[in-house]
């Protein structure tokens, strides 16, 4: 098994309507998860409401009262990493913004491995985590210009964080990582760019990440 999508060419995608990257000054970044997290709490305030709803149904009471912590998780990350970027924000902010990357994995060799040679390259990994719920707060929170999602993430799974992304990050580069090749075409469906498998190197992972950011 293989890279599904290769990205000989960045533009190049499987999903007509997936992003490609573009560059982005500082100020276009800070709007972008300004925006984000607007339409985030907007979203969560209805889907609490859905929830609580369905609470009073004995059947749907154990959906709702996940939903709800998915729900709390998430905000608590946006807000953690929303208090997080405005202690770090003292300085001017510069005209082009670095490249900005979060890995969704629950393989830390991998992690490590892939941070390693994103950050040799100037890339910053803005934030690692192993729980899908975690992932939507930071990504609503930081907008990167790319994640990894792997498909089977703590509570909330790949397929479920791939399309949050999507809505609430939606200039945002999306791959994931499938363990079985049924699960490519759903993650391809939600949104994602490009989808790896397991068996694929992390040195070649790392390649196709950096071209889809416009590092050959």
């Amino acid at each position: 098994m293989t890279l599904l999508n290769a990205p000989l060419r960045v533009a190049e995608t499987l999903v007509p309507t997936a992003p490609v990257w573009r560059p982005r000054s500082e100020p276009d970044l800070a709007a972008q998860q300004l925006r984000g997290m607007a339409d985030f709490h907007a979203a969560r305030r209805l889907r609490q409401q859905a929830a609580s709803a369905a609470a009073d149904s004995r059947e749907l009471r154990m959906d709702a009262a996940r939903s709800l912590e998915v729900l709390g998780r998430q905000h608590d990350a946006l807000v953690a990493r929303s208090h997080e970027q405005l202690r770090a924000s003292g300085g001017l902010m510069r005209s082009t913004a670095d490249r900005r990357v979060v890995l969704a994995h629950r393989n830390d060799w991998l992690v490590r491995k892939l941070t390693r040679a994103l950050e040799d390259r100037g890339v910053h990994v803005v934030a690692r985590t192993e729980n899908g719920a975690d992932a939507v707060g930071l990504i609503v929170a930081e907008q990167p210009d790319l994640v990894l999602v792997e498909d089977a993430l703590a509570m909330l799974g790949g397929l479920e964080v791939v399309r949050e992304v999507r809505q609430f990050s939606p200039d945002t580069v999306v791959t994931a990582q499938a363990a079985y090749g049924n699960r490519v075409g759903p993650l391809l469906d939600a949104g994602a760019t490009s989808v790896f498998t397991r068996q694929l190197p992390p040195d070649d992972v790392a390649r196709a990440l950096l071209q889809l950011i416009g590092l050959p």
